[in-house]
């Protein structure tokens, strides 16, 4: 159980307020501030409120709640474009963190929050969510109905049954393998992307690695963690850990930009802040997530790395398919994940690769942000379509179910698809 220090951060992360000069690079690199204009939506504004807050200069007023949860998608573009290595994503989950201690979370999200960190929960709520869809099903609803500014119709259907029901918990190859691996598939492919799941374990099989499929594992915490509940997200950080912090295995796979940030980034700064602060997390849990974080890796990542392993693909004369290709935050700035993809999907046949303007900006998802703020939200989506469209693109390959989720659901499904890149590899085969 999380005490309730005192102390708001620790020594470390306070630590970037004072790194932070004021150049304003940040500003053109934050979704947010692009579209709102304001000094309070920028990086560099929110340090500054930060370091008042911090230094007993002001209250953490509901004021400054509003903008830590209204004017932030926490999708590191600052940290990535900031010169001085500052780390804003960690005083900005941090102080929104104390803010929801104080003022307390909403009744829908303690609802989402349980739900995700309570396996049984969440197995049971996909049924009545099953059950509702087809009660209330037909284009014409669907697509009046929307949550926030995600229409409900863009939203895919969820599996016939939970991924890891398909196949045994571990999946042999054919012949010796070259490598045996975990695959932590997270919560979108467990319940919504059964056809991403199937897509990893059959090129991993393809390339002679035993997947390991652990059936206990759960939600990797990170959405709650970021909403502010790191009470409720330290449960689901230590069953995570429990299960896939192994040195017996050669690489923890994930299929999800969120998740891999998890798993590789945020559990062991989450946890060395809470015993920066005094509480009770003991130094072998932290240990265990840095073994996971060393340990974990984007499947694109992996497969980039093994390419070798691959089998030729089949050589066609089918028609040539334009790609391209959307960067999610949690994959290019939380994992450094970006060249990767880009090579695997420029080897594949049949795939005329474009880059479009923009890929490495927020496709304004945010998980819940789109529907707490869906103005702001909009704006971001929009930009993105553009863009897409503008690349001419009919297939958009990303690493990530939200972007999946929120870029399909703008995009006209008939002229263009969103699939995981692992998809294209499995479709180079069947091709």
């Amino acid at each position: 159980m999380i005490m309730r220090s005192k102390v708001l951060l620790s020594e470390h992360t306070k630590e970037n307020l004072y790194h932070c000069n004021k150049c304003g690079l940040c500003l053109q690199a934050c979704p947010v501030y692009k579209e709102l204009l304001v000094e309070s939506a920028s990086p560099r504004g929110k340090v500054q409120l930060c370091k008042h807050v911090l230094e007993g200069d002001m209250n953490l007023s509901k004021k400054v709640n509003d903008i830590l949860f209204s004017q932030c998608l926490l999708c590191g573009s600052c940290v990535a474009a900031c010169p001085s290595g500052v780390h804003q994503d960690e005083l900005f989950s941090g102080l929104r963190w104390r803010a929801t201690q104080r003022y307390g979370i909403d009744w829908s999200k303690k609802v989402l929050f349980q739900t995700l960190s309570h396996k049984w929960i969440m197995y049971g709520s996909t049924w009545f969510v099953k059950w509702a869809r087809k009660l209330f099903s037909g284009p014409w609803i669907e697509s009046k109905i929307k949550l926030g500014n995600l229409p409900v119709d863009g939203i895919p259907p969820f599996n016939p049954k939970p991924f890891n029901r398909e196949f045994p918990e571990i999946v042999k190859p054919e012949g010796p393998p070259r490598a045996h691996i975990l695959y932590f598939h997270g919560c979108a492919t467990n319940y919504v992307f059964g056809d991403i799941g199937r897509a990893v374990v059959t090129v991993l099989s393809s390339m002679r690695v035993e997947v390991e499929i652990p059936g206990d594992q759960g939600c990797c915490g990170l959405p709650i963690f970021l909403s502010g509940d790191r009470e409720t997200s330290l449960k689901s950080i230590q069953e995570t850990v429990r299960l896939f912090a192994r040195k017996d295995v050669d690489a923890v796979i994930v299929d999800c930009a969120t998740c891999g940030s998890a798993l590789r980034k945020e559990y062991s700064q989450i946890l060395r802040e809470l015993r920066d602060l005094g509480e009770d997390v003991e130094e072998r849990l932290i240990k265990d997530a840095e073994l996971l974080a060393s340990k974990t890796r984007d499947i694109s990542e992996f497969i980039d790395e093994h390419m070798d392993w691959l089998p030729e693909f089949p050589t066609t004369e089918g028609p040539v398919v334009r790609v391209t290709y959307h960067d999610p935050c949690h994959l290019l700035k939380g994992q450094n994940v970006g060249l990767q993809p880009r090579h695997i999907l420029n080897s594949l046949p049949n795939v005329d690769f474009v880059e479009m303007d923009g890929a490495d900006t927020c496709c304004g998802g945010g998980g819940e942000f789109q529907i707490d703020h869906p103005e702001t939200s909009a704006a971001i989506t929009n930009r993105k379509i553009k863009h897409i469209h503008q690349s001419g693109a009919e297939v958009v390959a990303t690493g990530c179910p939200g972007c999946n989720i929120t870029i399909r659901s703008h995009l006209d499904r008939s002229k263009v698809k969103v699939l995981h890149t692992v998809q294209l590899i499995q479709m180079a085969f069947k091709e």
